[in-house]
This record gives C-alpha cells, sequence and structure tokens, in this order.
C-alpha cells in the first residue's frame, strides 16, 4: 500500500494524474462546491475568536487546493483582521497537487511543507489549529486475519505469472502485537482487521507537537463497536477507480487510490495520551447542519433547474446528508 501510493516515480498520489472530481476516481465534499469549505471557514473564525490561539493553522494532506481558495476567501470576507495575521501551513507531500495550491490559491497568508518532519523543523511547537480532511484513511495498514485459532498477517507477493496475489504468514510483527493490545480487540475466526501503525505514529507526532490548539479531523471510520459488526468481517481496504469501487486492493497498484475506514476510538485513546481532550465526533451532515449549513440555501428561479443557485442547493443537501464521514474535534489547553 505504502509502494502503491506513495513510490517517488511511480505511486499514486506521485503522478501527475487528476485524483478527485469528474475527472478523476473520487469526490470529496471540497469538489462538490466551496459551500463546505465557506461553513468550516464560518465554524474556525469562531474558534479563533472564542481562544488564545495564535492565528496558525496547518492543514495536511491539502489536495489540490480547492478548499484552500474557498477557505480563504470566506475568511477574509469574515473576520478582514484575522485574514491579515493568518498563516496557513500547508503539508502536501504530492508536487502535483502542489503545483495546482500554488495556482488556485495564490495568496501570502499560505507557506508550503513537503512533510510535517519539515515544518516541525522550523517549528517545534504548535500553538494553532490542525485540520484534515480525509487524510487518515490513506496511510497504509497492516492486514491481520484470524484463521484456525491462528493470528496471521495478510502479505502480498508474486504468482508464477508474476501477477500480484495475497500471501498468509504467521503476525510476528512486534509492534503489530503491540498495537493490538494497547489499541484493538481480539478479532473472531476469519475476521479481517486493518491495523494502522503510520497512522497512530501521526497522530502521536501531532498530538505531542500541538502545545495548545484544535484539531479538526474529518474522515470516514468506525468505533470498536461498529468494528465487532458481523457486517465488517472482512475489513475496509479498498481502492477506487474511475468512482468504481474495487474490493481487490492489487488490481491497479499505482493507478487508484486505496482506502481504509479508520478506527475512530484510537484517535480518540491516542489524544488522551498527550492531554488532547475528545470534543466531539459526529457524522459530517449533522455538524455541517448544526453550523449554519441551510443558510446557503437560496431561492432559485424554477425554470433553470441547471443555474448556479441551483448546483448550491443540490450541494447543500448532499453535505447534509453526507454521514459517512465524522467530525472529531479535539482540543489542547496550555498547562
Amino acid at each position: 500500500m505504502s509502494l502503491a501510493l506513495y513510490h517517488e516515480r511511480f505511486g499514486y498520489y506521485r503522478i501527475d494524474k487528476q485524483k478527485v472530481g469528474r475527472n478523476g476516481d473520487f469526490y470529496t465534499s471540497t469538489t462538490v462546491h466551496d459551500v463546505f469549505a465557506r461553513v468550516m471557514a464560518s465554524v474556525i473564525c469562531k474558534d479563533f475568536s472564542n481562544n488564545l490561539m495564535d492565528p496558525v493553522i496547518v492543514d495536511v494532506g491539502s489536495g489540490d487546493g480547492r478548499f484552500i481558495q474557498s477557505f480563504l476567501k470566506e475568511v477574509k470576507k469574515i473576520d478582514a483582521l484575522l485574514y491579515r495575521k493568518l498563516t496557513y501551513y500547508v503539508i502536501e507531500s504530492s508536487p502535483y497537487h502542489q503545483r495546482l495550491i500554488k495556482e488556485r490559491a495564490d495568496s501570502a497568508n499560505i507557506r508550503i511543507f513537503s512533510s510535517l518532519t519539515d515544518l516541525q523543523e522550523e517549528m517545534p511547537k504548535l500553538n494553532g489549529l490542525i485540520f484534515s480532511n480525509e487524510l487518515l484513511d490513506a496511510f497504509p495498514v497492516r492486514v491481520l486475519e484470524q484463521y484456525e485459532g491462528e493470528l496471521l498477517e495478510v502479505c502480498v507477493g508474486l504468482d508464477d505469472e508474476n501477477k500480484l496475489i495475497e500471501v498468509y504468514k504467521p503476525c510476528t510483527d512486534v509492534e503489530t502485537g503491540t498495537w493490538m493490545k494497547q489499541y484493538g480487540y481480539p478479532i473472531s475466526r476469519n475476521q479481517r482487521f486493518e491495523v494502522p501503525l503510520k497512522m497512530t505514529d501521526w497522530l502521536h507526532r501531532t498530538c505531542k507537537w500541538l502545545s495548545s490548539g484544535k484539531i479538526y479531523t474529518i474522515d470516514y471510520g468506525y468505533s470498536d463497536v461498529e468494528w465487532k459488526d458481523p457486517a465488517r468481517r472482512r475489513g475496509s481496504l479498498r481502492g477506487y477507480h474511475n468512482h468504481q469501487l474495487i474490493t481487490d486492493a492489487l488490481r491497479y497498484p499505482g493507478q487508484m487510490d486505496l482506502t481504509t475506514h479508520i478506527p475512530i476510538d484510537t484517535v480518540r485513546k491516542v489524544g488522551e495520551q498527550h492531554g488532547v481532550n475528545w470534543i466531539s465526533c459526529e457524522p459530517q451532515g449533522t455538524f455541517l447542519s448544526k453550523n449554519g449549513l441551510w443558510d446557503y440555501l437560496i431561492k432559485p428561479n424554477p425554470d433553470k433547474p441547471f443555474s448556479l443557485e441551483q448546483k448550491q442547493n443540490r450541494a447543500v443537501r448532499w453535505l447534509a446528508e453526507s454521514n459517512q464521514f465524522h467530525v472529531m474535534v479535539q482540543e489542547k489547553n496550555k498547562h
């Protein structure tokens, strides 16, 4: 998964290819309409007015720049003073997306870094806000399966025709075992489960780095209770290619997005280990509706079904139903 997504030459997130939107492989809330970014701008402006955070935002996995463009435009409209003071740090590893961000969101507020490490070297501690949208689901995972009383790891190998196949071996990795004891739970016979070691490591680093401020994490995932549902016995690893869900994660290496549902309780537990309080976790549609989404519903001309007004109204209604995503809010206070 790491090679398929992040290989320097052939990784999905490294190649010059449109990934989101109509001509890509999947949609995100930011590509549907700028209403999503505008609602989030309203929420975050209130956070800065009610909090002693420095005017700093760190946007991780920023994508193609559409969100940033709409977000900063709305911040400038809502709070011009905050906009002038704001520094918007972008962490985006894809050179392709970095170019798009520079083209779409040309602003003196923005500074782009290729990795969290690069930014931390310049800013050892963060007082501010961390934002990510569909970031955690793209971290590489280890896949485990319980079979005949033995915990196996599902690995990748080659068959006689040099095609990628799944290969099973006993799970002896110490780090994986430690993760299962700390954040996992006993998995049942023939059940698969994805262990997000890279995601967990990233969470530890960011929560430790944050001296005070807030974290907004938007992604799809399940609680520990939901993971135990029999409907999820085969895990959640899958691909997206030309807007088609691909259950075989090995089918188009480097040519499709790979993703998993995240373990929401792990996000909470890691934060709490570093003094980051769990404020809320609710479906995205519910969160947006509570924070002014329906204010963007406007009276259209019924004779123009394809007008910009109608397009915005369709986006509002879609976002109100976008409850497959969760908005997780965390906060760390100064001691």
